[in-house]
């Protein structure tokens, strides 16, 4: 019975080996065998995509290694089962598996981070077709047949919007397109601008190109860009110039009211000439009654001759005259002859401005220069017209600068576009030339 019990204890540990070491082996096994699935994840991912041909080889080689590797592990674990031991057939120790398999997963996950940051930085269908949904406009291309080739959300969402079915052809845009005012939300704005209002307040432009590639052939580009921005801008800017034009007929209202204004201005001064004109008279009355029979007193019968005519031309000018009957009444009322040559123009604005030089000059003449005759020379081109006024007074003692009524008709002259011209030696002139608009050009 002695013999026996050893015997039975070499049996039990015989029996606890292999179960100890089949647990370690199962695991290792099984490690070793999701290793390999790895690798051959890796191999069927980084195929054609690794810029270089060694890691290609590289990731072969593991592969083969770790399968190699799997076999005869496999195989000598199971020799295990008739009481050999592994190292018969692999003599490699656990702990240089366990390593191998550690290195070859740590080397298949670090290539499987390399080839996603590889794709990131690589372009391939999918990122281009993310590149195009990312696009805040809506953008479709079409084969030269007529059907989608590629097209992004938004425009997607715009055509469904308008349609609301699903884009197929260039047909279909083109047909939903001119046929937007007869259905419900979306509105055309401008048939010449391809402009639409959508539902949600927004405005799109549509724009469509011909794009030919290196091969020749022709794909058709859709494009809807948001002008919403521009289009609001657009509304504003309309109405800043109706604001506008409504204050530029209040400011030529108001410049034609100082028109009106600097012609009784000059009308106020001729008949204060002619109030002291008519003073003078009666004083050279007084004159003739107190001296009578010298030379005095035949410089007083000229005042009041003076005086006798310029009450005759008051009295003799009727009412409703025209703004150059006015004028000359108002020269022969402060006895200045004029002489016109040349016919102004009819157009009214033109009209006035080059009577209100003329009235300008008719006072400056007789104030500073003296004169008792004015020339106005009046000339219409086809484009253009132009007045030169000169007199017989004194000429000016220095440089004529624009001030007061100069300055005051400068300022209308330009607003018609037009130039003037001042001269001061050896003779004072003005000259005025004013751009001819519609029917004066004919």
């Amino acid at each position: 019975m002695k013999s026996l019990y050893p015997s039975t204890a070499s049996a039990q540990a015989t029996f606890f080996v292999p179960n100890k070491f089949s647990l370690f082996g199962t695991i290792l096994l099984t490690a070793l065998f999701l290793s390999l699935i790895l690798s051959l994840f890796l191999l069927l991912a980084s195929y054609g995509r690794q810029r270089s041909k060694w890691k290609g080889y590289l990731h072969l080689s593991v592969f083969l290694f770790l399968f190699i590797l799997l076999s005869v592990l496999a195989e000598a674990f199971s020799k295990m089962e008739e009481g050999l031991e592994y190292k018969a057939w692999l003599p490699l120790p656990v702990w240089l598996l366990w390593s191998i398999v550690f290195a070859a997963d740590f080397l298949t996950i670090w290539e499987f981070a390399e080839l996603r940051r590889m794709e990131k930085k690589t372009l391939s269908r999918d990122s281009i077709k993310q590149a195009l949904d990312m696009l805040p406009g809506g953008i479709c291309y079409f084969t030269p047949s007529g059907s989608v080739k590629l097209c992004n959300r938004q425009m997607d969402a715009l055509f469904h919007t308008i349609s609301r079915s699903d884009l197929q052809t260039l047909a279909e845009l083109q047909d939903a397109l001119s046929d937007c005012d007869a259905g419900g939300g979306v509105t055309r704005l401008s048939k010449e601008r391809q402009t639409y209002l959508f539902p949600d307040g927004k405005v799109w432009r549509y724009r469509q190109n011909e794009m030919k590639t290196a091969d020749g052939t022709l794909y058709t580009e859709a494009i809807f860009s948001d002008v919403t921005e521009l289009y609001h801008k657009n509304l504003e800017l309309k109405e800043q110039i109706r604001r506008l034009n409504a204050i530029s007929r209040e400011l030529k209202w108001l410049s034609d009211n100082a028109l009106i204004l600097a012609r009784e201005k000059e009308v106020l001064s001729a008949r204060t000439k002619l109030h002291d004109d008519m003073g003078a008279g009666l004083i050279a009355i007084r004159h003739i009654l107190d001296h009578s029979g010298t030379e005095k007193t035949e410089n007083a019968m000229n005042l009041f001759r003076q005086a006798v005519s310029a009450i005759k031309y008051d009295n003799a000018c009727p009412q409703g005259r025209s703004e150059l009957d006015e004028f000359l009444h108002d020269a022969g009322t402060i006895g200045i002859t004029v002489n016109l040559s040349g016919d102004l123009p009819e157009q009214e604005e033109l009209r006035r401005v080059v009577i209100l030089a003329m009235r300008e000059c008719l006072t400056n003449s007789v104030r500073h220069a003296g004169a008792t005759s004015l020339y106005i020379t009046a000339e219409k081109k086809r484009d253009c017209f132009s007045v030169r006024i000169t007199n017989d007074g004194r000429p000016p003692d220095t440089e004529v600068v624009p001030r007061g009524g100069l300055r005051n008709l400068y300022r209308h002259v330009l607003d018609l576009g037009g130039t003037m011209e001042i001269q001061s030696r050896p003779d004072f002139a003005l000259t005025v030339h004013l751009p001819v608009t519609g029917e004066e050009m004919e």
